[in-house]
Order: C-alpha cells, then sequence, then structure tokens
C-alpha cells in the first residue's frame, strides 16, 4: 500500500507516468515503477503485467509489485480459465469491479481459485495483437468502484506498455535481422566459392573490375593482369566474341543471362568451357520497383569450368549417335528376315516370327524415341505466343490417318493461343498415339483444347483401361524407376517436353479411362 501522507490525486499520477517512461531506468525497471505508481493511485495490494497464450491458456506474470512470496510473484503462471485475465483478453476492454462477491463473480474459477475480491485490468495489444494485461488487485474489496478517470489511467498504461514493448521486439528482431544477414553474407560467399570456379565485374564499357581469387586457378591470369581489360581478352575466337557481346547487350537491357559451354582462353592458350551467369547491378539508389536499364551501373558474373563435362557429353552423344544407328539398322535386317519368315514358315510358327517382327518393330520406335528426347533436353526452348488449335489438328489428322480403327475427335475454341515451342506438337503426338495404340482395338479419343484466364488446357481422353500407376507417376513426377527398361519412353518425353515449357501435366480421376491434361501458360 502507498506509504504517501496523502492519497496520490490524478494529475501527480499522469505526471508520474510520464517521467517514469521518459527515464533511462531499464524497460523492467520502468514496468514496475509503473506498477507501483498505480498500487498507490488505487489503493490496492499489488500491480502486475501479464503474458497470455490463449491457444494454450497459459497465463503468466512477466512482471509484479508482489514479492517472491507474495500472492502474485515476477514468473507466476496460472491456467488461464483461473484468472480473472481471460475476460480482459477475450473481451479486449478493461474489466474492472471493486468487490468480486457484489459484482457477481463469486462462482468464478478465478475468485474459487486466488480469492482475489478486486480486480482491475486493460488489454496489452502488441503488433496488433493480443499480448496480455496491466492488471491491479486487492484480496480485499475496494471502498469505492473504479471510475473512469482511474480506468483511462489503466488503459494508457496498457497503451505505453504495448507501445514499449513493441519497440523492444523491433529492436530485438532488428539486431537478429543484422545478425542473420552477416551469417547470410558468409553463407553466400561460401556457396559462391562452392558452386563457381570464379566471380568476376564488368563495367559498362566491357572491361573487368574484379575478380574472385579463382580466376588464377582457372583462367592462370591474375586479377591484376585483367582489370582494366575488355572482357574478350579471355574469348578464343570472332565468333565467341560476337555471341558473347551479344550476351552482354541482353544483360544491359536488364536480362540475367546464362551460357553453357561458353569457350574461354587461358593465358597459357589452352580452350576450356564454362557455364556462365551473368546479371545486372543496379544502382542502390535506386528502389528495386523502379529500376530501368538506365539505372544499371555494372554486370556481375559467376562461371562454373564445365571442359570435363562438355569432354563426357561429347563421348555419350557419340555413343548414343553409334548405338541409335546401329539399333536402328540392325533391328530393320531383323524386321525384313521376321517378314520373309512370316511368309515361308508354317503356320505353327507364324506366330513366333510375328513376336520377332513385332519386338523389333518396338525396339526401333525406342530408338527414335530416345532421339526425340536427347533433342529437346539439349535445345532450350525459345517460348513464343503459338496457336495450339491448328496443332493439335495437325496431329490429330495424321494420326487418324495411321490408326483406322481408333475414332479420334476434337473439341476446340477457335482459337487458343499459349506461350510455348514448337516441340510441343511432339508431346501432343506422344499423348495421342499412345491412347490410339493401347486404349484397346477400337478406341474412342477426345482432344480438348480451351482457355481460361490465365491458361491454356489441353486434354487427350480416352476410353481404354486407363494409365497403369507407373506411367501415371512418370507424367506426375518425372519418376525415372519405371522407365530404366525402356517401356513407353515417349511418356517420359511428354514430362520433359511440357515442363520445359513452363507447363504443368496433371492425370484427371474424375472419368473412366485415361485422361491427361497439359496446361500451359497463355500468351498475354
Amino acid at each position: 500500500m502507498s506509504e504517501r501522507e496523502r492519497p496520490l490525486q490524478q494529475n501527480e499520477a499522469y505526471s508520474e507516468l510520464y517521467e517514469i517512461m521518459r527515464s533511462d531506468q531499464s524497460l523492467f525497471e520502468r514496468f514496475e515503477a509503473v506498477l507501483q505508481l498505480g498500487v498507490e493511485y488505487f489503493g490496492v495490494d499489488q500491480g502486475y503485467i501479464t503474458q497470455i497464450d490463449q491457444e494454450t491458456n497459459e497465463w503468466t506474470a512477466i512482471v509484479s509489485t508482489d514479492s517472491s512470496d507474495g500472492l502474485v510473484p515476477p514468473g507466476l503462471e496460472l491456467d488461464l480459465t483461473t484468472s480473472y485475465c481471460r475476460r480482459t483478453v477475450q473481451e479486449e476492454k478493461i474489466v474492472s469491479f471493486a468487490d468480486a462477491i457484489e459484482a457477481g463473480w463469486e462462482d468464478d474459477p478465478a475468485f474459487q481459485t486466488h480469492q482475489l475480491s478486486c480486480y482491475h485490468g486493460a488489454p496489452i495489444v502488441v503488433d496488433d495483437e493480443p499480448f496480455g494485461t496491466v492488471c491491479f488487485s486487492s484480496r480485499d474489496p475496494r471502498a469505492e468502484a473504479f471510475s473512469e478517470a482511474e480506468k483511462s489511467f489503466t488503459y494508457l498504461i496498457a497503451q505505453m506498455v504495448g507501445y514499449e514493448i513493441e519497440q523492444r521486439n523491433y529492436e530485438r528482431d532488428l539486431a537478429e535481422q543484422e545478425q542473420t544477414l552477416e551469417e547470410r553474407r558468409e553463407i553466400y560467399r561460401a556457396v559462391i566459392d562452392a558452386s563457381f570456379d570464379l566471380l568476376f565485374r564488368i563495367d559498362l564499357d566491357g572491361e573487368f573490375t574484379y575478380h574472385s581469387p579463382g580466376v588464377e586457378e582457372m583462367l592462370g591470369y591474375t586479377a591484376d593482369e585483367l582489370n582494366g581489360h575488355p572482357f574478350t581478352v579471355v574469348l578464343p575466337d570472332i565468333e565467341t566474341e560476337e555471341a558473347a557481346w551479344g550476351l552482354f547487350e541482353r544483360v544491359l537491357a536488364g536480362e540475367t543471362v546464362e551460357e553453357t559451354y561458353l569457350p574461354l582462353e587461358t593465358k597459357s592458350g589452352e580452350v576450356i568451357y564454362a557455364d556462365i551467369r551473368v546479371t545486372p547491378i543496379y544502382g542502390a539508389d535506386v528502389p528495386q520497383a523502379n529500376q530501368t536499364p538506365a539505372d544499371i551501373v555494372a554486370v556481375q558474373g559467376m562461371t562454373r569450368d564445365a571442359t570435363d563435362r562438355k569432354r563426357r557429353d561429347r563421348l555419350i552423344s557419340v555413343i548414343h549417335r553409334v548405338l541409335r544407328h546401329n539399333l536402328r539398322n540392325d533391328m530393320g535386317v531383323i524386321r525384313g528376315y521376321a517378314e520373309l519368315l512370316e511368309e515361308t514358315v508354317d503356320d505353327d510358327d507364324v506366330e513366333l516370327a510375328q513376336r520377332i517382327h513385332n519386338t523389333a518393330d518396338r525396339l526401333i520406335d525406342l530408338s527414335e524415341t530416345v532421339q526425340k528426347l536427347e533433342e529437346n533436353i539439349d535445345s532450350p526452348p525459345q517460348l513464343e505466343p503459338i496457336d495450339v488449335v491448328p496443332l493439335v489438328t495437325r496431329v490429330v489428322t495424321q494420326i487418324d490417318e495411321a490408326h483406322s480403327d481408333a475414332s479420334i475427335t476434337i473439341d476446340a475454341s477457335d482459337t487458343a493461343v499459349a506461350q510455348t515451342a514448337p516441340r510441343l506438337e511432339t508431346a501432343i503426338w506422344e499423348l495421342v498415339d499412345n491412347a490410339a495404340t493401347h486404349a484397346g482395338d477400337t478406341p474412342t479419343i477426345e482432344v480438348e483444347v480451351c482457355v481460361t484466364a490465365n491458361d491454356v488446357v489441353i486434354r487427350v481422353i480416352d476410353d481404354g483401361p486407363g494409365l497403369p500407376d507407373l506411367e501415371r507417376s512418370v507424367l506426375l513426377s518425372g519418376e525415372e524407376t519405371p522407365l530404366v527398361h525402356g517401356k513407353r519412353l515417349g511418356i517420359w518425353l511428354v514430362y520433359w517436353i511440357v515442363t520445359s515449357l513452363d507447363g504443368e501435366l496433371d492425370v484427371l480421376e474424375d472419368r473412366p479411362g485415361a485422361a491427361i491434361e497439359i496446361q500451359l501458360p497463355a500468351a498475354s
């Protein structure tokens, strides 16, 4: 209770409140002083500030005027349901009574548990979210009800406490962000060192201004030997220089460009190959939303030595060509002999000759599909607006002629312009041909083309037995395991083509047979 000779007046209370909050004391020292001021002003036993978690019903006294052996000591933890504060935070307003029994709280769990007759609490809001309460209480009833002026005083305390906690959280978060930023800088440097052999910077005239230490190991030059020289000094021929200047101009126009297997010439004259990613650097004083090519001040590039991979890819390419050539030629011979056998052997052996013939056909088809897959993976597409309706119509017409037993129809809008590439036709062909081949003896196939707000949607629907689980996993996730034996490699080809075109694939389950949907971004 207060030791003052006379009760604290309202003006004095407000004046002392502002003095306390402007003092140089620590945050919790100021909070405790404010609570003590309230205890004296209201003539109650204790004051405390709580933090409340309504989801877990946890109530904690983070500051209190009580001693460690008092009724509400600092650090006290309670079940929120046994506290008057639950009403304060739930109703988001001051809850106040001078006598709990007269106010009708005698059956409340809070009164039954703690026997506090007087309570006066206001909600604390931090960052627009309920945080806790500022409370004043006594075991004995208060002689008079809390006035509107006293309620306003408590509300002001709650606002000040909430603001100070926001500031503390902001300063703490800012310090944590600074530490996190520094940690990310270190991670960035480590990632660059681990992921790239060389980091460089070029000014607007195309001259080197910076190199990371890896330049000497990769190219044989020191940074001082290259800085101030045009980037063409490390290019082996005129053709590469022209291509590099084209990339440089694209970066100065605001693009981030990537180039695979760019030839570079080392100081000793050796030609190596590098993967390069180059991006523009804008003036630091220009907000990101307002950046234009006119604000570019330099160009930064990251390089990785890809010489070994280039050699390996060349070897693999040669092996693939040899295998495809020999496989196709040898299977052609086997198919020819199988056709002769079908005409000359007894009826009992015709089926065996036909099996040889069919197996040869499948292997020839597999060879051709592998070639298509390699072509589509190796060449990144240039997306452009394309009306897919004529493309789909062309595919359906050709497959309908080749599969006379199949009934293929098109349900399409007049036009459907997608941001895509010509290779889409290969994916549509594979889906329609797969349906015509595997959906039964006389399959019915419908190809739908429609336009939504943001996408062009193509569906290939048949009345066959549906897609096997393994092929469904290929279309939905590109899972490799089902295709190690090479069966129906065309499904794998469809996945790679559509995903390379920024499209999405889905297998519709709400209808019989197989229903495969391609979603492509609509052209703006």
